[in-house]
């Protein structure tokens, strides 16, 4: 087995030199570090990490808890956090919650056995007690696309209420008053804050939104399913849909292709996130999008801050903004009338 001995006799250097390069302990520069990680590539030299691990009382993991590893909301989000500890020498441990706070607690408590340096979560319920579950444990925490109403934490999240207003906005432009929503479930923050603020920009525009007019989903693609027909199947429906999340965009989707209506000829459709699938729907579907591989980036490097730094700093709240982009799903009331009568 080569030894940082062996790596630093085959680049020149002394060993210290090589230990600052894969340490990152003391600037070095471009040349000699990069003859030293030639070294590194030719010998095949793996670095001890039990021994850096007991000098530097890390383990160099970290553990990351989604909430529904099935959304493909969080693949991109996995990919920047994932990107961001390899390039600072870390690994990740990835957990699926399910949304389920008892999973949940159980998963941060085994990471913990497992000595991990840190921890992002996507809480599960905006439950304070969990954040005292967190910090007992005396590890550095971020919360990732939902906070934890009241609690002093860092978080890396969209600004979801600001991503309503232009959702509202857009609607209302297009002579929409009649404007329906399958809300996440309000025990959920991005859940709270996106009817809370679809709800607000509609009363502020002046349209107001009907109590009728809306249906609590769980971010599942049935539930968008189920919302869309009940709302629909209504004697005066919504004229245009605004959906939560993009698996129930779905379910949604799949509602009024099953009732035999038309997008946006019958109704306009806009869904919160922008998945790859988005531009593919016929009409391309008009959503929110939200910087998740950046979402992912930042909420990395705020953790590995705080691991490095250590606890003392005030929390850091970051929120992302989103833009809307329109495709075709949403249509002005008048055109998408007369397209409705011409159909009938």
């Amino acid at each position: 087995m080569k030894t940082m001995k062996d790596v630093a006799e085959r680049a020149r250097v002394s060993v210290s030199t090589v230990s600052h390069v894969l340490n990152g302990t003391r600037k070095v520069s471009e040349e000699t570090r990069g003859e030293v990680l030639a070294a590194v590539e030719e010998l095949s030299y793996r670095p001890n990490l039990l021994a850096k691990g007991l000098k530097t009382r890390r383990t160099f993991t970290m553990g990351l808890l989604i909430s529904d590893i099935q959304n493909s909301f969080f693949t991109s989000v996995v990919r920047g956090v994932e990107d961001v500890a390899l390039s600072r020498g870390y690994h990740l441990f990835l957990c699926n919650t399910d949304e389920d706070p008892v999973r949940e607690d159980e998963y941060v408590s085994e990471l913990v056995k497992k000595r991990v340096d840190g921890l992002m979560v996507a809480p599960s319920a905006r439950r304070e007690d969990h954040v005292g579950r967190l910090r007992a444990e005396g590890v550095p925490f971020v919360f990732v696309d939902r906070d934890v109403e009241g609690v002093d934490a860092d978080v890396v999240s969209v600004d979801n209420r600001a991503g309503m207003r232009l959702i509202a906005e857009h609607l209302v432009g297009l002579g929409h008053r009649r404007i329906g929503m399958i809300s996440g479930p309000l025990d959920k923050a991005s859940g709270y804050e996106r009817h809370l603020g679809l709800r607000d920009a509609l009363v502020d525009l002046g349209v107001g939104m009907e109590a009728s007019l809306v249906r609590f989903g769980d971010f599942r693609t049935s539930s968008g399913r189920e919302g869309a027909r009940e709302l629909l199947s209504l004697s005066s429906p919504p004229t245009a849909l605004v959906t939560a999340n993009n698996q129930m965009t779905l379910g949604a989707l799949l509602a009024i292709n099953e009732m035999g209506l038309g997008v946006p000829g019958d109704v306009s459709v806009v869904g919160f996130d922008d998945p790859e699938w988005a531009p593919l729907t016929g009409p391309p579907l008009t959503t929110l999008a939200q910087p998740t591989y950046e979402m992912g980036v930042r909420a990395a490097k705020m953790l590995l801050d705080r691991i490095e730094d250590g606890p003392g700093n005030e929390s850091k709240k970051v929120l992302l903004e989103p833009w809307l982009v329109v495709r075709g799903s949403t249509a002005p009331l008048k055109e998408q009338e007369r397209v409705g009568r011409m159909l009938e």
